[in-house]
């Protein structure tokens, strides 16, 4: 049996190749290093299948994991087999856990008011644009982080569009820019072109994070203003994957830390989250569903229809009837 970096090595390696995220290497990495310390604790000679049924059923028996992770954690160890020691899986049984149904649920448009009003910026964080973008546009908390200047598209429609690039199932999609948004978006574009300028003259060899091998196809491109981030972090960092000084964007954790302390400032902690907002624009836009499944980004009409509650609006109640 390989070791365990050995085996972390090829894996990072393969998912680089087929230019994973970053977020699915972290967390594929850190499954099969689970699963190969499993193995190490077991009796040789047990087939890989098996192994596998093992390591999830006590995943879900012994440590209680979600139905999410455990999944996460499946899809690391097929990807492993598969991908990694070119040896398919087979059939495997293990005990899942089970996923339960939660409905959908959101603020209302008085309690998104009172959140906005409590949302603080501070030096390196736009907090209120990027809350106003998450609940105006329906974003996830990771995609106005990383949009790029050259997603913005002041000439498209009334108001301007904003190009969500590579999201949730590699797929691109277009959402309008809100009316609220577009003076501050204009500002938070002469700031980033602040950044960009400064690192141009102080540090002409620190760039951007590119997709894929796009810098090493087009060494000029981590430089050029049009694929600086809207949203760039205060300082440079280490880029994981080359080792090399980089600018990268304001991370999600920061909208959640603004989002979390107006939330708590309001009495809504533990209610709203940026996720939910997400929630909220869904169910308080106007749009016609299958309008609204292409702005969210959803593959199919019924997770759309999830935010959605036409019979509950609608449904008659017999109390109420009784004592009319």
């Amino acid at each position: 049996m390989k070791s365990r970096s050995e085996i972390l090595d090829l894996v990072r390696k393969r998912i680089r190749l087929l230019h994973y995220a970053y977020s699915t290497e972290d967390a594929y990495c850190h499954w099969s290093g689970r699963y190969h310390d499993f193995c190490l604790k077991q009796p040789a000679g047990v087939a890989a299948e098996k192994m596998t049924e093992a390591f999830l059923t006590d995943l879900a028996a012994r440590l209680g994991v979600s139905a999410r992770t455990q999944s996460q954690a499946f899809a690391a160890v097929l990807f492993l087999y598969k991908e990694v020691l070119d040896e398919p899986l087979g059939d495997v049984r293990a005990l899942r856990a089970k996923r339960p149904f939660h409905e959908r649920v959101s603020p209302s448009r008085d309690q998104v008011r009172q959140l906005r009003v409590a949302v603080e910026d501070t030096p390196g964080t736009p907090a209120r644009l990027l809350v106003d973008l998450l609940y105006g546009c329906g974003l996830r908390v990771s995609e106005p982080v990383e949009l790029r200047i050259k997603d913005v598209l002041w000439d498209e429609g009334p108001t301007g569009q904003l190009v969500i690039r590579g999201a949730k199932g590699g797929k691109d999609r277009r959402v309008p820019i809100p009316a609220a948004c577009v003076a501050p978006l204009r500002l938070q574009v002469e700031k980033a072109r602040t950044v960009w300028e400064q690192d141009r003259m102080n540090s002409p060899g620190v760039g951007v994070t590119l997709p894929g091998r796009l810098s090493e196809k087009y060494p000029d491109a981590p430089f050029m203003w049009q694929w600086f981030w809207l949203f760039p972090a205060e300082n440079h960092c280490d880029d994981p994957r080359r080792g090399i000084r980089v600018r990268y964007h304001v991370l999600p954790e920061s909208i959640q830390r603004a989002v979390l302390r107006a939330a708590r400032k309001v009495g809504l902690g533990g209610i709203v989250t940026p996720h939910v907002l997400r929630h909220a624009y869904a169910t308080h836009s106007r749009e016609g569903i299958d309008s609204l499944r292409k702005l969210l980004g959803h593959s199919s009409i019924e997770t759309t229809a999830g935010y959605l509650h036409p019979v509950v609006d609608r449904a008659s109640n017999p109390l109420d009837d009784l004592v009319k």
